[in-house]
């Protein structure tokens, strides 16, 4: 009988001396091993020996780890196969399948066009693994988050266009892309740093075109100051940046503008070209978004920095040795937010004595223009600058509904051109009547009889310095007014007086560039006879009333802001008067940077011109004065009369119509005497002189139309009319008193009826002396 041993026991036995059997009865050929060295070496404390890879049956390549510190280095080598390594530089071992008795078959490496799907994926699980993976072209690569603080470091290959395109969804703490200096394009990709101080970097690459970008506590940096991206980065259409800090260093520009970014904080933007950015800050902190810098750095090249902001926005710097947050080379500044815009002065201690030390934004070069603007409040706290090169209308804009401005606040245009520094309080008079008005004090305590008042200064121009001279002769029948007023406040420049003057002839005026400093302009302006006589623009009622001066004072026309209402802190020792650190006012008209309201027009000669409602002055014509045009001429020699014929007047005066019947006869006198009417303006004083020197009529004055006229335009006073002949003798043909434009006769004795000339016969004007020529006392007595 034949007893053959367990097939247990067989197999025991076997294996000792070195024969396997597949089954019961296969035996193995006997073969010698090579001899074997047993290595015994200590484990590091990362865990390297739990990562696995696989080809797996759906065509990805997938890295798995487990609880513990994980690292694996996917790397490509000379021939383009695909090798693993843990942190020892040994080979983990890629299992691409199983045997045809079920035990899985390991390679080394592998090539990418066994990945069937071209995805690598990895999920290493719990722990503080590290991924680093040289991609090959068009390899996908997913990473899964877990557990613990992973890193991922991706190293990418270009394509023979030298772009890498590599789609990467990447979930992990901190991740790193180098682009190997080719462009890096990440349309399709997402990448997200969920965990605290997570963080996003790209380097060594030409143009950036970001995907969806995700970076909850950290920051998403691209280029830095020694390596900057050296082309343009940008933003695929339909994707969004939500970052909590940002920083880019690039040598072209930078587009961010996709309407769903969310960008926290900008740290530092630098680059040469144009910057675009656009935030919803309304799911962030304060529903704000803060920047700290971006620059534009290229003065040869145009280079714009744009942010647009749903919700508010803060700029201020983070350096304490430089202030300065946005600054263009050459550019625009342009930032908008839909709520607010704050602009601070970080380390206001640098600025020194001098405000416009440490601009805080600065728009420079050919094309250097700030445009801020904001939706509902817009601030510029305590010694806060902002400067742009143009000096073209409007180079510096802010508009918002309620403007904040602190202390030592500037706007600088052209290097000097323009400055500005005060709003508010803005400049307000009370006119009491014609002629006279006053300053309406800004505060709490406008009294200036209160002992605790204290003159607050004003915006623009000093009321209290406004004045008018006594208007002066010019040329024969014209006068000269002389407006002044002080303007602006300490280190202003550039600023715009422009004049209502209140007359027909060269009405408005503008003066431009002048000083502040609260330097005293003083403007001429001469004002015709029809002026004088006629003119009632500006509410002038008659041409006794003063004539009425309107003006405005403005900030260079560099400078322009508007709102509703502008607030800004006094200074300390006119807080009590102020009632507090500031006073804020509404603005009609919302032209800020200007004391008139753009909406308040008129219309003069056919055009729509402007109301100055604030400044006002008027030139008084005293009530013993007459309008210029009634003024004796001095050191003017009056053109020769041509005298009228002669003619026999004869007048009946009423109190309220006056009527003249006049008969005329020829004559032919020998010698010229000079006949004319002539105004006196008589004292109320029965033995005073008059008031003022006869003033001669027109030869038709004795006209119920013109006498009329005539009477409406003089003041309230006693008046004679006389008839002159020759130098010495003057009859009183009326004598009234002026009571609002209605003349009331003052005597019944005047001597009235018609006159009668007699001929002087020819032969005997050869001897006659001039006193046989004067007239004689009877000459003109009434016939009966």
């Amino acid at each position: 009988m034949n007893i053959r041993p367990p097939h247990s026991l067989r197999s025991i036995l076997d294996a000792m001396v070195g024969r396997w059997v597949r089954g019961d009865r296969a035996p193995q050929p006997e073969t010698r091993p090579e001899q074997w060295i047993p290595r015994v070496r200590t484990l590091e404390p990362r865990i390297v020996l739990n990562a696995t890879a696989e080809l797996a049956a759906l065509g990805d390549l997938v890295i798995s780890g487990d609880a513990a510190d994980d690292f694996v280095e996917v790397s490509i080598d000379g021939s383009g196969r695909i090798e693993l390594f843990d942190a020892n530089s040994a080979v983990i071992p890629i299992r691409v399948g199983t045997d045809a008795y079920g035990n899985p078959i390991f390679v080394d490496s592998v090539h990418p066009s066994q990945i069937t799907t071209g995805r690598l994926t990895t999920n290493l699980g719990a722990g503080n693994d590290t991924l680093r993976i040289d991609v090959p072209v068009d390899l996908s690569v997913t990473v899964i988050d877990d557990l613990g603080i992973d890193s991922v470091d991706v190293t990418l290959n270009p394509d023979n266009l030298g772009v890498s395109d590599n789609v990467l969804n990447i979930d992990a703490e901190t991740i790193s892309l180098d682009g190997r200096d080719n462009d890096i394009d990440l349309t399709s990709s997402n990448l997200e740093s969920s965990g605290t101080n997570g963080s996003i970097s790209i380097e060594n690459a030409d143009d950036v075109t970001l995907g969806n970008v995700t970076v909850n506590q950290g920051r998403l940096q691209i280029g830095d100051a020694a390596n900057p991206i050296t082309g343009n980065v940008t933003q695929a259409g339909g994707t969004d940046i939500a970052v909590n800090r940002l920083e880019i260093n690039a040598t072209e520009g930078v587009d961010l503008s996709q309407a769903d970014n969310s960008i926290a904080i900008v740290d530092d933007i630098s680059t040469d070209g144009d910057v675009i950015l656009r935030s919803d800050a309304s799911g962030l902190a304060n529903d704000t978004m803060v920047i700290h810098r971006i620059e534009t750095l290229d003065n040869s090249v145009r280079g714009d920095i744009s942010v647009t902001v749903s919700g508010s926005v803060d700029l201020v710097s983070s350096d304490p040795a430089n202030d300065t947050v946005l600054s263009t080379a050459n550019g625009e500044i342009r930032v908008s937010a839909t709520e607010d815009l704050r602009i601070d002065d970080f380390v206001s201690s640098n600025d020194g004595s001098d405000v416009s030390a440490d601009h805080e934004i600065i728009a420079g070069g050919a094309n250097g223009r700030v445009n801020l603007s904001a939706g509902d409040t817009w601030t510029a706290g305590d010694t806060v600058q902002i400067y742009a090169s143009q000096i073209t209308d409007g180079a510096v804009t802010v508009n918002a509904p309620n403007v904040v401005i602190g202390d030592d606040f500037e706007i600088n245009t052209g290097n000097g051109v323009g400055i500005a520094h005060r709003f508010a309080p803005r400049p307000e008079i009370n006119v009491i009547e014609p002629g006279v008005f006053e300053a309406v004090q800004p505060g709490v305590i406008t009294d200036p009889n209160d002992p605790d008042f204290v003159e607050i200064e004003t915006a623009f121009y000093d009321v209290d310095s406004i004045s008018t001279n006594i208007l002066t002769q010019a040329n024969e029948n014209d006068a000269t007014g002389v407006l002044s007023v002080q303007l602006g406040v300490a280190g202003e420049n550039g600023l715009t007086l422009s004049i209502d003057w209140g007359g027909q002839s060269n009405r408005f005026q503008t003066l431009e560039n002048l000083p502040g400093d609260r330097t005293q302009v003083d403007v001429a302006h001469v004002y015709t006879q029809a002026d004088i006589l006629n003119s009632t623009l500006n509410g002038r009622t008659s041409a006794t009333a003063p004539l009425a001066v309107r003006f405005a004072v403005s900030h260079h026309a560099s400078i322009v802001i508007t709102g509703d209402s502008i607030k800004q802190t006094v200074a300390p020792g006119e807080i009590v008067t102020a009632g507090g650190t500031s006073l804020s006012e509404a603005v009609p008209g919302r032209l800020l940077t200007s004391t008139d309201n753009p909406d308040t027009v008129s219309t003069f000669q056919g055009n729509v011109v402007p109301d100055y409602e604030s400044g006002r002055a008027f030139f008084v014509i005293p009530r013993v004065d007459l309008p210029p045009a009634f003024f004796a001429v001095r050191n003017v020699i009056p053109e020769p009369i041509d005298p009228p014929p002669p003619f026999i007047l004869t007048s009946t005066t009423e109190l309220s119509n006056v009527t003249f019947e006049t008969a005329e006869a020829s004559a032919s006198p020998l010698s010229i005497r000079e006949e004319y009417f002539q105004l006196r303006t008589l004292s109320p004083d029965p033995q005073g002189d008059d008031l003022v020197e006869p003033i001669r009529l027109h030869d038709n004055i004795m006209s119920e139309e013109h006498l009329t006229d005539l009477f409406a335009e003089l003041p309230d006073g006693s008046y004679e009319i006389q008839y002159v002949i020759g130098e010495s003798d003057q009859r009183t043909i009326l004598r009234v008193d002026l009571r609002g434009g209605e003349a009331v006769i003052l005597s019944d004795d005047i001597e009235t009826g018609s006159m009668e000339l007699e001929l002087i016969e020819s032969e005997e004007s050869d001897g006659a002396t001039e006193s046989d020529l004067a007239p004689k006392e009877d000459d003109h007595e009434p016939r009966s």
